[in-house]
């Protein structure tokens, strides 16, 4: 069939193809003008919300189900304290300014693990377990961890010539384990059962006056030692000496403490007041082999390190401090072959259960 000479078939295509053409030509203008009165209504209502409608900005959960934290006074209110501990380690009234500034009492949520918020002294539970439950923490500062060995049946004695942390350690006492440790059902679920739970004594004490009344295991001291002037050494290292029993054991955590005449002076301390220092012979032999090459170095993790201190001309730093680094790394074959040596010594006095020994933590922060 035809229309004016035309197939029916062509004139429906024609027909659809005008209506198509018709509808492009007029649809982007009503496009264009529906968008812009969306974004107009959009702008107005960004600038005027409903009077009625509240606006949430950081919203606090309800308290019963906010986790616990440590919580600070606001800083406006705060009043200005010293944040670090004092030049002078016998400064009573600068230990109290400092643990004062770095306390707040509320629940805690600190955890069970070694390194958080500088809690070091869970590394030595092991130790403690296996010399007895006794253990003394002198210098305990406002440290969580010895409240932490009476709850896993230790028997424990936390001490401190600042009142600020003697305040701090009584509150302590008066706290479960779940408001004291964010993961302690966890720390429970993956140990050993607690059978019971230990005693937790506070007292104000120091230590470089003499020891506490009693007999303990062990004695953790963490960074409360290699700030102490060399008589206040000596006599705390004498300190400890005398509230150890027979193989008993004293753990001396230092932190940065560098270079063979620092550490052999607090060294000497201990050696000086009885203790058993195992190694120790390979240890000074290997320090004294570092300091003979007169190069600058830190020791980290036990490796001589050699640190960016403007010891070399900038330009050539990499190659220097190469050349160092293969210079100190040449006694290390010796100074193992020495600790080999040295260990049948060493293990027949600690196998012995009768010489109080004391280990020394060099730690790097």
């Amino acid at each position: 069939m035809e229309i004016f000479g035309v197939p029916l078939l062509a004139c429906v295509f024609i027909c659809i193809a005008a209506c198509v053409v018709g509808y492009l030509l007029t649809k982007p203008q009503e496009y264009k003008d529906e968008l812009s009165l969306r974004l107009k209504d959009r702008l107005r209502h960004s600038r005027q919300p409903k009077p009625k409608e509240s606006v949430a900005i950081n919203m606090t959960p309800p308290v019963e189900t906010r986790p616990l934290v440590v919580t600070r006074h606001p800083v406006e209110t705060r009043p200005p304290v010293e944040t670090r501990p004092p030049v002078d380690w016998s400064d009573i009234a600068g230990w109290d300014r400092h643990f004062q500034s770095q306390f707040s009492d509320s629940p805690f949520w600190v955890p069970t693990k070694i390194g958080a918020l500088g809690w070091h002294s869970v590394r030595f539970l092991g130790s403690v377990r296996k010399r007895g439950g006794r253990v003394w923490f002198p210098g305990c500062g406002i440290d969580p961890g010895p409240r932490f060995y009476a709850y896993v049946g230790s028997t424990v004695l936390a001490t401190d010539f600042s009142p600020v942390a003697v305040r701090v350690q009584r509150r302590y006492a008066e706290l479960a384990p779940e408001i004291m440790f964010g993961d302690w059902p966890s720390y429970v679920k993956s140990n050993a059962p607690i059978e019971k739970c230990g005693r937790f004594n506070v007292a104000e004490h120091d230590f470089t006056t003499g020891p506490p009344t009693g007999v303990f295991d062990s004695v953790i001291n963490c960074r409360a030692f290699q700030g102490l002037s060399p008589s206040a050494m000596t006599a705390a290292a004498r300190t400890f000496f005398a509230a150890l029993r027979p193989g008993g054991a004293a753990m001396i955590d230092t932190i940065n403490v560098q270079g063979k005449a620092r550490r052999d002076v607090l060294e000497n301390s201990l050696i000086d007041a009885g203790f058993f220092l195992p190694f120790i012979e390979s240890e000074r032999w290997y320090r004294a082999q570092l300091e003979s090459t007169g190069i600058s170095y830190a020791m980290v993790l036990g490796h001589p390190h050699i640190p960016y201190r403007e010891q070399y001309p900038a330009e050539h730093f990499d190659e220097y401090a190469e050349r160092d680094r293969k210079i100190l790394g040449s006694f290390r074959t010796e100074y193992k072959a020495r600790l080999a040596k040295e260990e049948p010594s060493v293990r027949a006095v600690l196998d012995s259960h009768e010489a109080k020994v004391a280990h020394v933590v060099y730690a790097t922060g």
